[in-house]
């Protein structure tokens, strides 16, 4: 073959191994880039995206309901609550949904009275504050909207007595474990909101349509702190063997609306809980 020919021929093969040799690298680099960025999903979806996890509570309580415009009357009995929580962690904090009904028939001089607890919107936000060892300190911030609702057949007929609060608590919870037992005490304290209140008796007043649990609780809504109402809450509980996902707890709440008529209610309860 002639010399000029040869030197063609073997420019073009070269040419062609380059171009082999790209392929190879721009394939290798393409493939470390997946590589990398399948690592880095693995280790943001261990790390970074949220997990969450499911509890259900039911709990039998002692129910006390004072109510001005209800000639003061102190009615006590039992009250029932079904909870429902989600918990979602994220890497450096934690939410918590909380959704909540509860139901009683307190008495008082023999007469009865009947008691609804609603709470749609309970979200908690905490974040660990002191870690050591078996201790653990958190701290966050707790909105709520409550609502209790008291009717009082034997005196004043179908006329509904109502509370509204949509409120901001700061919260905290502190634990403690040891072997596979847990224990936690939480508490909240509210700190501001607004609230609403039954204004009067109205004579004649029947109404109890399913619309007045929703619009009579916000209307005339007034903003506050401790100047109109103050709502706590206190729970103990303690977690025999946590792989199982079960606890038991002693808890408190008081709400006590002292803007116009006031109204008071304290409940002490024991709580049974399942994790899931």
């Amino acid at each position: 073959m002639h010399p000029p020919l040869n030197r063609i021929f073997a420019h073009i093969i070269e040419i062609r191994n380059r171009g082999r040799r790209q392929d190879i690298s721009m394939k290798s680099e393409i493939s470390k880039n997946i590589l990398i960025a399948f690592c880095a999903l693995i280790f943001l979806s261990n790390h970074c995206f949220a997990q969450s996890k499911n509890e259900i509570f039911v709990d039998a309580g002692f129910l006390q309901v004072k109510e001005e415009l209800n000639q003061s009357m102190v009615y006590h009995g039992l009250q029932i609550g079904f909870h429902y929580r989600r918990n979602i962690f994220f890497e450096r904090w934690e939410l918590r949904y909380k959704a909540k009904a509860a139901s009683g028939i307190p008495f008082d001089r023999g007469m009865m009275a009947v008691t609804v607890h609603f709470v749609p919107v309970d979200f908690s936000g905490l974040v660990p504050v002191y870690k050591n060892g078996r201790h653990h300190l958190k701290a966050g911030l707790n909105l709520a909207a409550n609502y209790s609702y008291q009717t009082y057949p034997e005196q004043h007929s179908a006329h509904l007595f109502w509370y509204g609060e949509i409120g901001i608590a700061p919260c905290m919870e502190y634990g403690y474990q040891w072997k596979k037992s847990r224990m936690r005490i939480f508490l909240q304290n509210s700190i501001a909101g607004f609230v609403s209140r039954t204004r009067e008796v109205t004579p004649y007043f029947y109404s109890f349509e399913f619309s007045d649990f929703f619009t009579q609780p916000h209307e005339n809504m007034k903003f506050g702190s401790f100047d109109k109402f103050n709502h706590t809450s206190a729970v103990i509980e303690c977690t025999p063997n946590i792989s199982k996902g079960h606890s038991f707890a002693f808890g408190a709440e008081y709400t006590d609306c002292y803007s116009g008529n006031r109204f008071q209610s304290l409940n002490y309860y024991l709580q049974w809980k399942k994790a899931f």
